[in-house]
């Protein structure tokens, strides 16, 4: 599961492209400008698979203090503050939003367990996207922010995938192949930073059943949410998000949810809708567009056609994992109804 991932159609230029859902995984490729920041960035972890699909009910989650990132010494600190300057200098837009900490995920005999914190996009940067994030890691994961990100396997009606190319002015893996994704984010819960979660939040209220409802509420609605506001497609159209499991890249330590939602859409129209929709966040990609899903596994996995970073690549084998499931069980509950059909005629 650390298979180097290293990028086999570099363009050295752009290409202005008009892209169609029909279009081949390898004719995409090389219309792209692929800054890879490391022949390692595919490289991924699967820390937990769920292939048989967990619905919200299915995942118990404890949000509390005691998940938060452990503070580091006094000058690793100050240097986490000079990295959040230098960004913001750079880019005046940035904002230091608060984050669910993703502190492990474990399978139950009922579904999973999820253990989070709360952290803010200035750690989160200071840390797992710093040059030192090796270091820290080493030191201990608990020095990390680990902002949990999530993805959406997002099927068509007609049995595609939709990806994304994302831009090159974001902060993270520019000019790389996705799925829908972003963050769950506390702030919709009231939590406006990290530092009035630390000091509103008790045992008990960390304990509590409502307070569990409502995070796990908001991390399935956040993947509607950026499903919507990065593709155009209506929320009406969207089938209840299954939980495929977490994967993790293993450059920058970066834990990612991933989710299978369907669409009740074809991907001409989903293709339609990005380009013509005015919510489309346009700013965060350039290009939308489709493959066949088993075209999708197999250029990513197989051939690795696709410059896509690795915790999606990971959602990508969870994605395979949950299809052969799938297939599994219908060969199986055809061989049942076969040996039925059989015996009643033989009878």
């Amino acid at each position: 599961w650390l298979k180097p991932f290293w990028l086999k159609h570099r363009a050295s230029h752009h290409f202005e492209t008009q892209l169609c859902p029909e279009r081949s995984a390898r004719e995409y490729s090389a219309t792209l400008v692929c800054h890879m920041e490391s022949p390692n960035l595919g490289a991924y972890e699967v820390v937990l698979a769920l292939p048989e699909g967990l619905p919200e009910a299915g995942l118990r989650v404890i949000c509390a203090p005691a998940h938060d990132r452990r503070p580091l010494s006094a000058e690793d600190e100050a240097r986490l503050a000079a990295t959040w300057a230098g960004r913001l200098a750079g880019n005046p837009a940035l904002f230091n939003g608060t984050k669910f900490r993703f502190a492990g995920a474990t399978a139950e005999a009922d579904g999973a367990t999820l253990r989070l914190g709360v952290t803010d996009y200035k750690s989160f940067l200071g840390t797992n996207c710093s040059e030192h994030w090796r270091s820290l890691l080493d030191a201990s994961e608990d020095h990390l922010a680990s902002a949990l990100g999530n993805a959406a396997v997002l099927e068509t009606s007609d049995g595609r995938v939709v990806l994304l190319r994302r831009s090159g002015n974001v902060g993270e893996c520019p000019n790389t192949i996705v799925m829908p994704g972003g963050h769950p984010e506390p702030e919709e819960l009231g939590i406006s930073s990290a530092g009035s979660w630390e000091a509103e939040t008790n045992a008990s209220r960390a304990a509590s059943a409502e307070w569990e409802a409502q995070v796990r509420y908001e991390i399935w609605d956040a993947m509607v949410r950026e499903v919507v506001e990065e593709t155009g497609v209506p929320r009406n159209s969207l089938q209840t998000p299954l939980c495929l499991g977490f994967s993790r890249r293993v450059v920058n330590h970066r834990p990612t949810i991933v989710f299978l939602i369907r669409c009740d859409l074809p991907a001409e129209r989903v293709v339609e809708l990005y380009k013509t929709e005015s919510g489309v966040h346009r700013d965060e990609s350039t290009d939308l567009f489709t493959l066949d899903r088993e075209e999708f596994v197999r250029e990513v996995l197989e051939a690795d056609s696709l410059p896509i970073p690795g915790c999606h690549r990971g959602a990508v084998t969870l994605y395979r994992d949950y299809l052969r499931l799938r297939a599994l069980a219908s060969s199986v509950a055809g061989l049942v109804m076969s040996s039925t059909s059989h015996f009643e005629d033989v009878v």
